[in-house]
């Protein structure tokens, strides 16, 4: 009885194959042409699984190589077949029972294969070709926590960057993606009523991945979407422990509800301070938080960004980051400035500021960098100021001179501009005392620019006292 090769219903030939020097087995499927194998460089010996056709048993019949003669030592490659059914397919076109050269030819075919095998192994090629490719971690994380995803519109696809695809198909973003969506949250069990609804407050949520949002799922759930698609998503109890508590903070943003600056919250522990405050604040929520039960939220991605398609915000961004916007936004104030947008000009410095700010609390007050640190406001409030002043915001400009004077006192531009708010607002006596100083600090160069500015206060003080004048006189004649 000469062997017989079987195939399965999906005509792909499974074999099994191991090496002496190695304990391990490695299971591979040559897909319908296994004539393309590469041809064997060193015999080796095979078995082949065989059927009697008597009994129908199954049955291994050991092979020689090429030569004829079996190898003693090395590398012995032993092949098996590995899934022979009911419906297996019997290839006896190809191998003749009693012929000598079908015997010879199978043969050769075997130390094909098993050389090929061989190979494959050593290029590092996967266990199986049948191997499914591993789920996008959002997925994985949706499947491991039993979170239930239901598409209700389609996004577009095409408007998904190549980059955010993952290697076993949905979408891997990056991390600091940040996500523009609405959502809506109800009970299954009362599909009509919306716990929440941000369409209905008028505000959308922002939302940055890999940042430890405190509803965890919320980030895996947007990872599986594109832009436009809606999708609604079946959440068990068990992941909604914490967030009632996390929704009253939302809703509070959504409402524009602050705590009472006079009556500021204790830092206690969460149940304490939920205890002392009598609940949520809110009944269906203190209702969850009492008897947490299964929820459906309802996300509708209207945009993506990712992490270079534009700034980032200030709160996400590294301290070494933050170091190198500061010089940037003061050029692209300046740039804004000189082109007469004074308003997006003062924005761009007061966002300096704001990240001088939070670098300085990382630094003790006193130490040489927070002191280094503080003088670095300086010109950014003196550029500010200016713009507010050509926006007329005289009173905003005094703030902002003030700011810088007190850390540089005998700053001239400082001075000289909040003179001129002092002048704009007629507190001429504070107007004429920053002029003086200015010109007894920088008497070659500002002398000309004070004394223009003296003469004009002069004429604003005249002004105002004729105004008064008039005023008084006005009064003393209706008491008459």
């Amino acid at each position: 009885m000469h062997p017989r090769l079987f195939w399965t219903p999906s005509f792909s030939l499974h074999i099994n194959l191991s090496f002496q020097h190695s304990t391990s087995k490695k299971r591979l499927c040559f897909s319908q042409s296994p004539l393309l194998l590469l041809s064997s460089s060193a015999p080796a010996t095979h078995s082949l699984s065989t059927k009697d056709k008597k009994t129908g048993k199954e049955k291994t019949k050991e092979g020689e190589n090429e030569s004829g003669s079996t190898p003693a030592t090395g590398e012995t490659a032993i092949v098996t077949e590995a899934s022979t059914t009911h419906d297996s397919i019997s290839c006896d076109d190809h191998f003749d029972d009693g012929g000598v050269g079908s015997k010879e030819e199978s043969a050769k075919l075997i130390n094909r294969m098993a050389e090929a095998l061989r190979r494959a192994r050593e290029d590092g090629l996967p266990d199986s070709a049948n191997k499914k490719p591993p789920l996008s971690a959002a997925l994985a994380y949706l499947a491991r926590h039993n979170i239930r995803k239901r598409i209700i519109h389609v996004g577009s696809a095409s408007r998904m960057p190549a980059e955010c695809g993952a290697p076993g198909g949905g979408i891997a973003y990056p991390k600091l993606t940040k996500f523009i969506f609405d959502y809506r949250i109800r009970d299954p069990d009362a599909p009509e009523v919306f716990i929440d609804d941000t369409k209905k407050y008028g505000k959308r949520m922002e939302l940055y991945c890999g940042k430890d949002f405190q509803i965890e799922f919320w980030e895996y759930c947007l990872q599986t979407m594109v832009v436009g698609e809606v999708a609604a998503f079946m959440v068990p109890p068990r992941q909604l422990v914490a967030f009632p508590a996390v929704n009253k903070k939302l809703r509070d943003y959504m409402l524009d509800r602050t705590a009472d600056s006079a009556n500021p919250p204790k830092h206690t522990c969460a149940f304490m301070s939920l205890q002392a405050q009598g609940g949520l604040g809110y009944p269906d929520l203190d209702d969850l938080l009492a008897k947490p039960r299964m929820l459906e939220f309802i996300f509708d991605l209207h945009s993506v960004v990712l992490p270079h398609e534009g700034p980032k915000e200030s709160w996400i961004m590294t301290p070494e980051e933050k170091v190198e916007a500061i010089p940037r936004l003061r050029q692209a104030g300046n740039e804004l400035y000189a082109q007469g947008q004074w308003f997006e000009a003062a924005t761009k410095y007061e966002e300096a500021l704001n990240l001088i700010e939070q670098l300085s609390l990382s630094e003790k007050p006193g130490d040489p960098e927070h002191v280094r640190l503080d003088q670095m406001r300086v010109p950014f409030y003196v550029n500010m100021a200016q713009c507010q002043f050509k926006l007329k915001d005289y009173y905003g400009a005094i703030r902002s001179t003030s700011e810088a004077l007190t850390r540089d006192t005998d700053n001239v531009k400082a001075l000289f501009r909040r003179a001129q708010a002092y002048s704009a607002t007629s507190d001429v006596q504070l107007a004429e005392a920053d002029f003086l100083r200015v010109k007894s600090l920088a008497p070659d160069t500002m002398t000309t620019c004070v004394d223009r500015e003296l003469a004009n206060l002069d004429r604003i003080d005249r002004e105002c006292r004729e105004q008064e004048r008039r005023l008084l006189a006005g009064k003393m004649f209706s008491q008459t």
